[in-house]
């Protein structure tokens, strides 16, 4: 599946898939890794050295995102490859990117008892 700039996906907070954990994100750039600012890619680094059992030792590209945190308030955050070929973002916002439906198609076949 392709992701699509201005498209807005559920996102799942520390990537629990709880209906109180998911949050609205909307892609806002796909960003190819030899064009990430050095910030972004120092903290890429940084998670990936940390939490090496999730992300992906290698990234083709970063999907930059506003996160719906609150009213009219949100967040911008960096997702990058998984190991299971997932999206996950980085720092103090990390969760799952959706980006495929299968996570909220999940949640709410568990919540209608499927």
């Amino acid at each position: 599946m392709e992701i699509e700039i201005n498209k807005i996906y559920a996102y799942f907070d520390d990537g629990k898939i709880r209906e109180s954990r998911k949050l609205n994100a909307t892609i806002t750039d796909i960003i190819p890794f030899d064009k990430i600012d050095s910030e972004t890619l120092s903290k890429w680094k940084e998670e990936v050295e940390d939490c090496d059992r999730l992300y992906e030792k290698e990234t083709d590209f970063f999907l930059k995102a506003n996160l719906e945190i609150g009213d009219n308030e949100t967040e911008v955050i960096y997702f990058v490859r998984t190991k299971d070929e997932g999206w996950f973002s980085l720092g103090w916002w990390a969760g799952r990117l959706d980006f495929d439906g299968s996570l909220t198609k999940k949640l709410n076949d568990y919540l209608l008892g499927n």
